[in-house]
């Protein structure tokens, strides 16, 4: 008797298959609640971005007409041109949020691409919100798979493994089976764009952009019938020989729908338009403020301790401009000092040209602590950090904050969200415009048409 053997299925195969399989009501509840926190926070972001010169820069780019939103704006365009203004607006005020799992901004890429080609096909809520899942639990598992291999060598990992997300994502609104789905994702991960290099400058927002236009592309085009190659993620010369010496671990991709990365390793939502990186550092400052009598005049040095990521995430030490203070320390530190937090209104020219500012920048070190956290906890606190301030009669104030608020196992209110997103919308929007966009989003699978998700939006645009 002869027993058939399937040769065992390759990478792109078992996500797409995954991913053309998964239904709204088999996502968990808590996964659920998750991904609609993650849109509402995106959708916010995106609309305080939308205010921004590098917003106004890209939307002189060639775009078409169409019926997708351009976030913020009464102006529609095709999908792929909506998905990169979105995108961009999205990540511009590095306000989005972050997963471990692989260390990307998940949203910030699958985010735009999905609602571009939902509002394109005026598909509801529902599928809106099941490709979004689809998705960001693509990007995650691949970066799970990659380990943090990627990102230690330099590539951007919210573009490079975003493209693959929203690639996923929009495969799934379009319908498409599971070979054309796999086809998708195999196209998209011929695309590894972003360099950690870039970070700093107005290329990084651009490229979150271009990652959620090629991932609506490859998508129309894996239902065109435009195929790539079987194996792509795990043969010689493919994607994880090729980019990351080979690493890839396997059952990361086995996990998809028992393990929902939503969940674990989870969703870090940001508090401060910054680099997570720096969240930790400003929560030991503001606790130290709270703890201790003393004055800025008192302050003799101030040395930060961060981890590896920390250290490796924040290459700037005296900011010329806003994107570059994103990623800075120094300023992080000092500008906490002075108005007791980080806000959007702090990262301009001139709040930077502060004499005051630039004075205590140049008083803060930073060092990497290998020591910080214990080794059993370094997964779950990637980016803590211990601020000691030294005082001129000799006293040393010190805290040690191994996850800042919003990571989560510091999870952030539903109140705190909203406060966010509030204070986002409002630069773009009436406060009562935003507060029935950020209502829509709390209830998006109710939704019967997701081109009336910014109704507000448009009419207060258009008046």
């Amino acid at each position: 008797m002869t027993v058939s053997r399937h040769p065992p299925m390759d990478v792109e195969s078992r996500l797409a298959q995954w991913v053309a399989g998964l239904s709204l009501r088999d996502i968990p509840d808590s996964v659920l609640a998750v991904a609609r926190a993650c849109m509402a926070d995106g959708v916010g972001v995106m609309l305080a971005g939308s205010t921004t010169p590098l917003a106004e820069q890209c939307a002189a780019l060639p775009c078409a007409d169409g019926m997708c939103d351009i976030v913020g704006s009464a102006s529609r365009a095709d999908a792929p041109s909506a998905a990169l203004l979105n995108g961009v607006a999205g990540h511009v005020l590095d306000f989005d949020d972050t997963s471990y799992a692989g260390i990307v901004h998940g949203t910030a890429a699958v985010l735009p691409a999905v609602l571009a080609v939902a509002q394109a096909s005026d598909a509801d809520g529902a599928r809106l919100l099941e490709a979004f899942v689809a998705g960001v639990e693509t990007e995650y598992a691949l970066g799970l798979a990659m380990t943090d291999s990627l990102y230690d060598q330099g590539l951007w990992t919210t573009a490079t493994l975003g493209v693959i997300g929203a690639a996923a994502g929009c495969a799934k609104l379009l319908g498409l089976d599971a070979a054309s789905m796999a086809h998708a994702i195999r196209l998209a991960a011929n695309m590894p764009i972003g360099l950690r290099i870039t970070h700093g400058t107005s290329g990084k927002p651009y490229l979150c952009g271009m990652a959620a236009r090629l991932g609506v592309e490859l998508a129309y085009a894996a239902k065109a019938g435009i195929t790539g190659q079987a194996g792509t993620f795990e043969k010689p010369r493919g994607y994880a020989a090729t980019l990351n010496g080979g690493v890839f671990h396997a059952p990361a991709i086995d996990a998809l729908g028992m393990r929902y990365a939503l969940l674990d390793p989870g969703v870090a939502f940001k508090l401060r338009p910054m680099c997570s990186a720096m969240q930790a550092a400003v929560d030991a400052v503001i606790a130290l403020r709270g703890q201790h009598a003393w004055t800025l005049d008192e302050v003799e040095s101030i040395n930060c301790y961060g981890t590896a990521l920390v250290v490796s995430c924040l290459p700037y030490r005296l900011p010329a401009h806003p994107s570059e203070a994103q990623f800075c320390m120094p300023f992080a530190i000092a500008c906490t000092l002075l108005h007791g937090d980080v806000r959007l209104e702090h990262l301009n020219i001139a709040a930077l040209a502060d004499p005051d500012l630039r004075q205590l920048m140049q008083r803060v070190e930073l060092h990497e602590d290998e020591n910080l956290v214990p080794p059993a906890d370094i997964q779950t606190c990637p980016e803590a950090a211990r601020v000691d301030i030294r005082l001129r009669d000799g006293r040393l104030l010190s805290h040690t904050v191994l996850a800042a608020t919003g990571m989560p196992q510091r999870p952030a209110s539903t109140e705190i969200l909203f406060d966010k997103f509030m204070a986002c919308a409002t630069l773009a929007l009436p406060s009562e415009h935003a507060q029935a966009i950020w209502t829509r989003l709390q209830r998006v699978e109710h939704l019967p048409h997701t081109r009336s998700l910014f109704d507000s939006t448009t009419s207060a645009r258009r008046t």
